[in-house]
């Protein structure tokens, strides 16, 4: 199992990589093609909806005819997209373009998500998760900082023809996941359980309400801090150095956290992360040093890399009747509308009430996850000691 995560962890290396390298495409394509924002906006609006509209039916489909065929179909819709997108001479085929790229970026992550739950031992969950989603950022930065020199040596078409025809050799790495094995095993453990029977689950329903919340407070955090420097007086020339930590903490408290959510009870871990974002969003608030305001973009990252936690939160609520597939889906249809969300309430905050109390909102927002998540382990605690 562990060279099978290994695999998946590189899909999601490329997966993250050319997601971050299709939006960057966008800058020299506007310039090409005489592209209004307005058209840009609505184009990276379709990569951002694909994964609200397609989880519950990634989730679905990966449970009816197996999560490694759909892992397939999402390779190869994105790599056509990127090819498509090369190709493309107008607004409108462009935009085709992007939609056939937007539904293998809208699948692939419940599916990768769920392969990597069903293939990890449960005391190393954690761990398995968090390096699962830090070589996502690590795919991002590498692949991404690429694309621009290769766009200004051959052209964003040519760039984005190659991106895609190499996205499409990953096919490859999941036809050595693929085995007759874990087809009889897939066949061996289906349950017929619907949605619904999911839903009704009261500590999966906290363990999406963790996930709706954490996102709220987290995800639109990198998109704001730069508002908040510059509202600060900080030089522009070193926004990038902020950005930078941010991300590099975020990359560091993904891997530390999941490790600490298989040592110690993950709802402790998360507990205590989230209380620790929220005094780091606040101190960010409050901060004119810029060595404060560095440790506490550094603190802060660490303490939002709180998805590998929560992850073991969805896994453990559902385990026992093994629908990985359709409980990744809905976790990432609710992730996903938390993380369209995000950014909209946050920024209207800021129109409407300045951009520190954005961030406020964003720590109040990383408080009240912390309700479901108190709930959470009292529901676990209560069920463990009925089972004794």
């Amino acid at each position: 199992m562990k060279n099978k995560l290994t695999q998946i962890f590189a899909l999601h290396f490329f997966n993250d990589g050319f997601l971050a390298s299709i939006i960057l495409l966008l800058p020299f394509i506007k310039g090409s093609l005489n592209l209004s924002l307005t058209q840009i906006g609505f184009l990276t609006s379709i990569l951002s909806v694909s994964g609200i509209l397609l989880s519950l039916p990634a989730g679905y489909f990966g449970h009816k005819i197996g999560a490694i065929k759909i892992l397939s179909f999402a390779i190869f819709f994105y790599s056509i997209g990127f090819i498509a997108v090369g190709l493309s001479f107008s607004y409108f085929y462009l935009t085709i373009s992007f939609l056939i790229a937007a539904i293998g970026f809208g699948i692939f992550h419940p599916i990768a998500f769920s392969l990597v739950a069903k293939w990890s031992p449960i005391n190393k969950l954690g761990k398995a998760m968090g390096d699962f989603t830090a070589i996502g950022d690590v795919g991002r930065i590498a692949l991404s900082s690429a694309i621009s020199f290769i766009i200004v040596a051959i052209g964003w078409q040519k760039t984005s023809i190659i991106y895609g025809i190499i996205s499409l050799f990953s096919i490859f790495i999941v036809m050595f996941l693929n085995n007759k094995e874990d087809d009889v095993e897939t066949k061996k453990n289906i349950i017929k359980i619907n949605y619904w029977q999911i839903i009704k689950n009261t500590k999966f329903i906290f363990a999406l309400l963790i996930t709706f919340f954490d996102n709220l407070a987290s995800s639109a955090l990198f998109i704001f801090i730069p508002f908040l420097f510059l509202s600060r007086n900080i030089n522009p020339s070193i926004l990038g150095l902020f950005t930078s930590a941010f991300l590099v903490g975020n990359l560091i408290g993904k891997t530390t956290l999941g490790r600490l959510a298989d040592k110690y009870k993950n709802t402790k871990v998360f507990i205590v992360a989230e209380f620790f974002m929220a005094v780091f969003i606040f101190l960010l608030t409050l901060s004119y040093s810029q060595f404060l305001i560095i440790l506490s973009v550094i603190l802060g990252a660490l303490t939002a890399g709180t998805i590998p936690v929560r992850s073991t939160m969805i896994f453990e609520s559902t385990q026992h009747h093994k629908q990985y597939e359709k409980v990744f889906g809905i976790a990432s249809f609710v992730a996903n509308i938390a993380t369209s969300l995000a950014p909209i309430i946050l920024g209207f905050i800021a129109d409407k009430y300045g951009i520190v109390n954005a961030f406020n909102i964003a720590a109040i927002f990383a408080l009240l996850a912390i309700i479901p998540a108190f709930i959470y382990s009292k529901e676990k605690k209560f069920i463990t000691n009925s089972s004794k």
